[in-house]
């Protein structure tokens, strides 16, 4: 495009909504209205558990609901296998062999692995170790060239920590 090149609204839009998949699009809807309606039929939770949970993605074959309370997400894993069965029965085509819960505000989402969520936890402890063991250095509790207890803080805890 070149600077004297004008695009109208309805052709810029036709553009964007062109890579769009409307089948998707409704199967997304679907799935929210079949959610809402298997569980409102839970018995003594249902109108109050539709409403505090809220369909938010869906990959792998694992549906991933939120709740504004964990005290939801408890009950949705009592009741998993019924849901699991409702949604089978009303979506045929779309395969769910799971569900997963998380509470509103959490950053859980289906795109990373177990694995890879158990590799980026364990980093996060490592630096967390780090830079608790360079604040020590640096305030002077450990030596920072053997890592051995500085011997004027031992001298303050003498007898508190000694092997009995």
């Amino acid at each position: 495009m070149n600077d004297k090149e004008v695009y109208g609204m309805g052709e810029i839009l036709s553009n964007v909504f062109t890579n769009i998949d409307s089948t998707r699009i409704q199967q997304g809807n679907d799935i929210v209205t079949i959610w809402e309606d298997t569980v409102q039929k839970i018995y003594n939770y249902g109108p109050k558990l539709a409403g505090h949970t809220k369909v938010v993605d869906l990959k792998n074959g694992i549906l991933l609901v939120e709740t504004d309370h964990p005290g939801w997400n408890q009950i949705l894993q009592n009741y998993k296998d019924f849901i699991l069965k409702g949604l089978k029965m009303k979506i045929k085509d779309l395969e769910i062999n799971s569900l997963a819960f998380r509470v509103k505000g959490t950053s859980v989402s289906l795109s990373e692995s177990y694995e890879e969520s158990k590799k980026r936890q364990q980093q996060e402890y490592i630096r967390k170790i780090e830079n608790d063991e360079k604040k020590l250095e640096e305030m002077g509790f450990r030596n920072e060239s053997s890592g051995e207890i500085n011997p004027k803080v031992k001298e303050l805890f003498k007898g508190i920590f000694d092997e009995k």
